[in-house]
């Protein structure tokens, strides 16, 4: 071997490695690796390819790797590049053997904390992080994951410790501070949210985020300093999602000062954005209503008898999105016996681990749907009824009348064009809310709804309380009396007051909630009706009274 050579080749893989000239690393790398066993090589060419994010290549090289020198950081690596794969149980083994060898390994302990969380292993997560932290306190991305943790689980106590963690060495974290602002509006307090949001812009005022939480409590005014700060920001560099987030808060604040055309030219650029990165496919959704109704058109309602002796009893609010379902929840949460957790996730995960083109044994599905989801539920609350409020549940309503016989399903209707409407304005940041990205697809998807709900209202109409927003709004006590008696529990006087019930909220809606009951938002889209049409046209083709 010519040591001159052998030191020369491998300085200028090392050299073009340092300046980022990376195919050339992989090219020259390559070559040399055939006639030279340099680990110094194989772990550049390691990280090259991981830095080009091509981790199948990458997982090659790390095996080598970790076989000539298995130390901590080596299977911290290949446990990041498995994680990368998704084979997240391989990932967890390395964090741990990396943690094996590194007792205070803080890293390690997050990443096998996001790991374990892929898995569904929530306290395990939570542990993890917590220890990245105790090792190293200032270690932020463990505290945001453990956020996110505490926010999907609805731990708002520990969530608001963990960002107020962050504050304690990092008082001017913009990210922390907003979503503490967050955190604020979806525990009521406006106010505090609203200064939290004023001073992560005066920090930057460039965060989006920021900007949209703020105006989504404040109300654009001629001369708002923010507005015009807003304005002012150049969106080129930016990436698509703060594009659809500038866009919206730009059309929700034109629309505040009237200017319909500026709110709807900035509306349809959010939109078209979204459309663009969406992967919502129309022909889908109607595949999937179409599976879910022979399903339930050979199955029979409540085919599995259960054992009703239960803790609590689910109350399922259910519609399209933007109907009334946040507002009927604020009102039946103030009576003393029923807890409102809000918008659960639990069941649309459950079901969609289920083939429903290809269901077999039903009974023991509906078993397994009724165990998982209890088992979640009742950690939430001590409460005689609990409160599911997830509008889009509407697509499940046969498992949940198979599922949970004792359970009490209530569907909220509101008029067509003042639904379609509010959803083709909001900017949802759930993907599966992407059929409110034109007109036409809000209006389509709007059909296949109405569609599915005739039959669950023909199959399991003995089951399902019908509101009515328009009359619920318009004769509030006469209906929630009503309602009240039909979910067979006693009235009350309280639940007259229902803006006063301080509760989490997080959705769309969580000013409007705890305001004074407003009877005509139903009409606002009559506003905007000339700007409408191809909404209108869809609906009044499928014969859609509105």
């Amino acid at each position: 071997m010519n040591t001159n050579n052998f030191l020369s080749n491998k300085k200028t893989i090392l050299d073009n490695y340092n300046r980022g000239k990376l195919e050339k690393v992989i090219k020259l790398g390559k070559k040399f690796l055939k006639t030279n066993n340099d680990f110094q090589i194989l772990y550049v060419l390691g990280l090259t390819y991981l830095t080009l994010k091509d981790y199948l290549e990458a997982e090659k090289f790390f095996k080598s790797i970790i076989l000539l020198k298995p130390n901590a950081e080596n299977y911290y690596i290949y446990g990041n590049i498995q994680k990368q794969l998704k084979n997240y149980n391989e990932a967890s083994e390395n964090f741990l053997k990396a943690i094996n060898l590194k007792s205070d390994y803080s890293e390690a302990y997050n990443n096998l904390g996001n790991t374990k969380f892929k898995l569904g292993f929530i306290d395990q997560a939570v542990e993890n992080y917590q220890k990245a932290i105790k090792y190293n306190k200032k270690n932020i991305p463990a505290y945001f994951n453990l956020a996110h943790v505490y926010s999907e689980e609805k731990n708002f106590n520990d969530l608001k410790k963990v960002l107020q963690g962050v504050l304690k060495f990092d008082e001017n974290n913009t990210t922390a501070l907003n979503d503490l602002g967050y955190l604020n509006l979806i525990l009521g307090n406006v106010d505090e949210g609203r200064k939290l949001f004023e001073r992560v812009i005066d920090i930057d005022d460039k965060h989006i985020r920021a900007f949209k939480n703020y105006f989504l409590i404040t109300k654009a005014e001629e001369g708002n300093k923010f507005f015009k700060k807003l304005e002012k920001i150049d969106l080129s560099n930016f990436n698509d999602e703060d594009k659809v987030l500038a866009y919206t808060s730009l059309s929700k604040c034109n629309f505040d000062l009237n200017q319909s055309d500026l709110a709807l030219k900035y509306l349809d650029e959010a939109n078209k954005i979204k459309k663009k990165n969406s992967n919502f496919s129309l022909q889908a959704e109607k595949k999937l209503f179409e599976n879910i109704k022979n399903i339930f058109k050979q199955n029979v309602t409540e085919l599995v008898r259960h054992n009703h002796n239960i803790k609590f009893t689910p109350i399922f609010i259910l519609g399209m999105p933007r109907s009334g379902t946040t507002f009927l929840e604020q009102v039946l949460s103030s009576h003393s016996s029923i807890h409102g957790a809000g918008e659960l996730n639990y069941l649309p995960k459950i079901i969609d681990n289920i083939k429903l083109d290809q269901l077999q044994n039903f009974d023991s599905i509906i078993k397994n749907i009724r165990s998982e989801y209890y088992e979640k539920v009742l950690k939430l609350s001590n409460k005689k009824f609990i409160i599911d409020k997830l509008p889009m549940n509407f697509r499940w309503i046969g498992f949940i009348a198979n599922a949970f016989p004792e359970a009490k399903i209530i569907h909220i209707q509101r008029n067509p064009m003042a639904i379609c409407w509010s959803n083709y304005k909001i900017n949802f940041p759930d993907p599966g809310m992407d059929f409110s990205l034109t007109q036409k697809d809000t209006a389509k998807y709007y059909i296949l709804y109405e569609d599915l709900m005739k039959f669950w209202l023909d199959k399991f109409k003995e089951r399902i309380i019908n509101i009515n927003y328009e009359n619920f709004v318009n004769n509030f006590e006469n209906e929630i009396r009503g309602l009240i008696k039909k979910l067979g529990i006693n009235w009350e006087e309280n639940i007259k007051n229902y803006s006063k019930n301080v509760r989490p909220v997080q959705t769309a809606s969580l000013l409007q909630v705890r305001g004074s009951i407003k009877k005509n938002t139903s009409e606002e889209w009559k506003k905007y009706r000339v700007h409408l049409k191809i909404m209108q046209e869809t609906l009044d083709s499928a014969k859609i009274k509105y």
